[in-house]
C-alpha cells in the first residue's frame, strides 16, 4: 500500500545544506536534572545538611528534642511505604509487612502457587507489600486480600495462582507477635527509673487506656517523659505473670534506646489488638 502524495510531503525533512552553527553561549549541564532537582519529581522533601548541627541549633536558639531516644519519634522516622488497603502512604513501622513465598506441598500444582504471608519485619530476599496494622480493618478487607500482592506479582505471569489463607492470616501474625514479645520479656532485665525516656509495662485489665504518656520528675528534680504500656488489653495470662511477678515494683521498665526493638513490637501488638 503506497503513501499518498500529501502524507509523503509531510514526512519529508528539509536538511540544510550548510552546517548548523551552535551558539557558544549555550551551556550544557554536566549533572542530570534528575539528580539536581530530585525533590521535584520524587515527592520527597528537600533535605538540608549542616556541618555542625549542634552549633546550628545553638545559634538559632532551637531546642534539642532528643528524638533519637523518643519512642514515637523513632517510629515516625521510619521510611514511608504505600499501604494496600487505604492506598495511602504511612510509616513502615506502623504497617504489617507482607512477603510473597512459593507454596510447598504434595499438591502437584503447588509449584505454580504463590502465597502472601504476614511477617514481623521487612525482609529483602522476598518481594514485599504492606497493609494497615489493625486486626479489625484487615478482617473487614480479607475478601480482597489477593490485591495485596506486590504490583510486580499482580502484573506478572497469569499462570501462577495467588493464594491468601484467610482462615489463618490474622492468627499467624498475632502468634508471631506474641511469641516474640514473651520470648524477649523472659530474657530482659528491668531498668531502674532514669532521667532518659523510658517505657513502663504494666498489666491491668481493669484500665481501658492502653498507652499513656506522662511527664515525671526524677532524682534531682529533673523532668523526663515516661510512656506507660498497659498490656492488659492483650488478655495474655503469660504476660500478667511476668509483669506482676514482683508485688513491690509496679511493673517492668524498658530503656527507650536499648530495648527499642521490643518496644516497637509491643506498640505494634497493642495497635493490632485495638478495635
Amino acid at each position: 500500500m503506497g503513501l499518498t502524495e500529501s502524507l509523503y510531503k509531510k514526512l519529508l525533512i528539509n536538511v540544510p545544506t550548510k552546517g548548523v552553527e551552535v551558539s557558544r553561549s549555550r551551556h550544557i549541564k554536566d549533572v542530570s536534572p534528575v539528580v539536581t532537582h530530585f525533590e521535584k519529581w520524587s515527592d520527597k522533601r528537600k533535605k538540608l545538611y549542616f556541618k555542625d548541627e549542634k552549633e546550628m541549633m545553638e545559634e538559632n536558639h532551637l531546642g534539642n528534642f532528643d528524638l533519637e531516644n523518643n519512642v514515637y519519634g523513632r517510629l515516625l522516622a521510619s521510611p514511608m511505604r504505600a499501604e494496600k488497603i487505604s492506598k495511602l502512604k504511612s510509616c513502615r513501622e506502623l504497617l504489617i509487612p507482607l512477603k510473597v513465598i512459593p507454596m510447598v506441598g504434595n499438591d502437584q500444582h503447588a509449584e505454580n502457587k504463590l502465597k502472601l504471608a504476614p511477617i514481623l519485619d521487612y525482609s529483602k530476599p522476598y518481594k514485599s507489600s504492606y497493609i494497615l496494622n489493625s486486626a479489625s480493618i484487615v478482617r473487614d478487607n480479607l475478601a480482597a486480600a489477593t490485591s495485596w500482592f506486590p504490583l510486580s506479582i499482580l502484573q506478572g505471569s497469569p499462570s501462577r495462582k495467588l493464594v491468601v489463607d484467610a482462615t489463618t492470616f490474622l492468627s499467624e501474625y498475632n502468634v508471631q507477635l506474641r511469641e516474640l514479645i514473651i520470648s524477649r520479656l523472659s530474657e530482659i532485665k528491668s531498668v531502674e527509673p532514669s532521667s532518659k525516656d523510658r517505657v513502663l509495662l504494666i498489666y491491668d485489665e481493669t484500665k481501658t487506656i492502653p498507652i499513656e504518656v506522662q511527664h515525671v520528675k526524677g532524682a534531682g528534680g529533673l523532668k523526663f517523659t515516661q510512656s506507660i504500656f498497659n498490656l492488659g488489653c492483650l488478655r495474655m495470662l503469660a504476660l500478667e505473670s511476668m509483669i506482676n511477678k514482683d508485688a513491690i515494683k509496679e511493673g517492668i521498665y524498658l530503656d527507650a534506646n536499648n530495648d527499642k526493638d521490643l518496644i516497637k513490637h509491643l506498640y505494634r501488638c497493642i495497635l493490632f489488638s485495638l478495635r
